[in-house]
């Protein structure tokens, strides 16, 4: 590959570990993060099922939403990497707010959102790359998921929460997680502030190749 394609790659894979790490992080806490807040087991067993409905919303509607978009308004699919990391960092700011109530939205935004990368990041890297190091560029990009997951969730997330518990064995209240999906929310930020430089890099390649591979 050339090194104009590998910095493509580059750029891809840290939009990728901010959004998907931060997205895993948040749902090998969920339950953690509801306890902390007061929610009781029959909550906290709703917020695991909504969350699984919201994540099949976000695979399933990313496609096809974007597909509609890029076929009639001409819209680049790195659009809504921007749109669904924006999105998330909203998520996230929700989780650190503790208000009553606010794992029942958190999840709506950072379910369907995190979920809905899954579903564009191949598409997006077919159309970017095209086939021929699809494997390769798939795997290495989706080991981002892991990578992004551990920093945020062992050395973010699980740090801050025995730092505010202390020498206790658990943590209560709102401070629990407020820092540590702060830090979440300006990931997703600088995300998509990312996936935002890669549309400006591709949008002309957008209109000249792939909307013509696609009038054909």
């Amino acid at each position: 590959m050339k090194w104009r394609e590998i910095w493509r790659e580059i750029l891809e894979y840290i939009s990728m570990a901010c959004g998907m790490g931060s997205g895993l992080a948040t749902t090998n806490n969920m339950s953690q993060i509801a306890e902390s807040l007061g929610y009781d087991t029959i909550q906290r067993n709703t917020l695991v099922s909504l969350w699984s409905i919201w994540n099949f919303f976000g695979r399933f509607g990313a496609g096809y939403i974007s597909n509609i978009l890029l076929h009639q308004n001409g819209w680049a699919r790195p659009t809504f990497m921007v749109i669904t990391l924006a999105s998330m960092a909203v998520g996230h700011i929700i989780i650190a707010s503790g208000f009553p109530g606010n794992l029942y939205i958190a999840t709506v935004l950072v379910g369907i959102c995190y979920c809905s990368q899954w579903s564009l990041m191949p598409t997006i890297m077919s159309e970017i790359f095209r086939v021929l190091h699809m494997g390769t560029i798939f795997n290495t990009i989706a080991i981002a998921s892991l990578v992004g997951s551990y920093f945020l969730s062992v050395r973010v997330i699980s740090y801050l929460y025995d730092k505010e518990a202390g020498e206790a064995d658990s943590c209560s209240g709102t401070h629990c997680f407020m820092l540590s999906f702060s830090i979440l929310a300006c990931v997703c930020l600088f995300g998509s502030c990312i996936a935002l430089m890669l549309f400006f890099r591709k949008r002309g390649f957008y209109r000249s190749i792939v909307l013509r591979r696609l009038q054909i």
